[in-house]
């Protein structure tokens, strides 16, 4: 029982990943919410590229690291204007 389990999240896990991260030595934009950014970060580091982008990557389009709170305000805070002088 306990070895059907375990065979079944290792293909659960498998199939969630689609693809494996692809970054290409030239300028282009990045996907810095790709939960591989890092794993490719450390790809280029170790090749000793100067720039590198995601667009022949499979997973250039997944925001699964996205943080889930806002990244603004959205409240107004009130302030008075202060006269100089008399």
């Amino acid at each position: 029982m306990r070895q059907v389990n375990i065979l079944a999240r290792r293909r659960e896990e498998s199939e969630m990943k689609k693809s494996e991260p692809n970054p290409t030595p030239d300028q282009g934009s990045r996907n810095v919410f790709c939960p591989y950014y890092s794993d490719c970060l450390d790809r280029v580091i170790k090749k000793g590229w100067m720039s590198w982008h995601c667009h022949l990557c499979g997973e250039r389009f997944n925001q699964a690291a996205r943080p889930e709170l806002a990244l603004r305000v959205n409240h107004s805070v009130a302030y008075h204007v202060l006269r100089s002088g008399s």
